[in-house]
């Protein structure tokens, strides 16, 4: 299938890319950027044609074009503004890269009879779990309090429900899935796994005042992407589905297995979380994966310790170049 990776020069849509292309698949990167240096090494490895075209999914227009001109069977809709404190300091722009982008993408798929959408969501969309673990059909909304992941975690939901009227009223195969904290080379956001991993690697000395406490569900990128490419090949009638490791690691904890995996590793970590933590941890929980294994057929094959020592090893031969 000639497949559009919206977001496909950045950290998790290069991997998709390399993954798409491994698969028989021709990968159409349409992105507002080239990717960068890590990313380039992730896409430079791909042996089988690619393209990388320039654009924003603000511009409905050049969407279009692209997806014409390419004849798109199916997208891969990864663009998005992503992380609760850059939605806190640019709400605006998070509404419109997040909601907006998604319900252009929507609309060029519905008018182009696109075969395929997979939304790339979060659980950020979670306001909070009824239980041990979060499932699919756990509250999104509050009728008292916003999301617990800011304007992030509220545009996250909507496009999502902006995807799934697309599929109930036009018929589009749209499939939204909600990934967690993923983690490994060309990361960009921090989540405090990356400044471990990389200055272990460096020998430099890594410190927080604050964040001990911090628990994700972190998700190894190799994971995520073969999820991913699994359900552009999957038929089901699931639309919204979890994607993560399924167990859920304090940041303290991280530091561990890092030490070990790293032996020399310096971290300092706190043990106090920030207001902003502190609101956001609320909806912390481990995604429940029964729903994905039965759907996909996929469960995690890489657990922390391994997913941590793959991302130093290739991180290390990035820098030694």
């Amino acid at each position: 299938m000639n497949v559009l990776v919206t977001g496909g020069a950045g950290f998790l849509g290069s991997h998709v890319v390399a993954r798409l292309a491994a698969a028989g698949h021709k990968p159409v990167i349409f992105d507002v950027a080239a990717p960068r240096a890590e990313a380039a090494v992730v896409l430079g490895e791909i042996r089988s044609p690619w393209k990388h075209v320039i654009g924003h999914t603000g511009d409905l227009a050049r969407i279009f074009d692209v997806c014409r001109g390419e004849k798109i069977d199916a997208i891969i809709h990864t663009a998005a503004l992503v992380g609760l404190e850059t939605s806190l300091s640019q709400p605006l722009t998070t509404y419109q890269t997040n909601v907006m982008g998604t319900v252009n993408v929507c609309e060029v798929a519905r008018q182009t009879s696109v075969a395929k959408l997979i939304y790339i969501s979060s659980n950020a969309v979670y306001h909070k779990g009824a239980g041990d673990s979060l499932h699919e059909t756990d509250p999104v909304y509050s009728i008292s309090s916003g999301n617990p992941a800011g304007h992030y975690g509220a545009s996250k939901m909507a496009a999502e429900a902006a995807g799934l009227t697309y599929m109930t009223f036009y018929g589009l195969d749209f499939l939204s899935l909600r990934i967690t904290a993923v983690y490994g080379f060309g990361m960009r956001q921090g989540m405090y796994i990356k400044q471990m991993v990389e200055d272990a690697v460096q020998g430099r000395p890594t410190h927080f005042d604050t964040g001990g406490p911090m628990k994700r569900d972190y998700t190894y990128v190799n994971d995520c992407a073969e999820a991913i490419c699994r359900a552009l090949d999957t038929k089901s009638d699931r639309r919204v589905l979890n994607v993560s490791s399924g167990m859920t690691y304090k940041a303290a904890e991280v530091a561990d297995v890092v030490r070990r995996v790293l032996p020399g590793a310096r971290i300092e970590i706190g043990d106090g979380l920030t207001p902003t933590e502190a609101e956001n941890v609320k909806m912390r929980a481990p995604l429940n994966l029964d729903t994905v294994t039965q759907a996909l057929g996929w469960k995690p094959q890489w657990s922390l310790e391994a997913g941590i020592r793959d991302y130093a090893e290739r991180y290390r031969k990035f820098i030694d170049g």
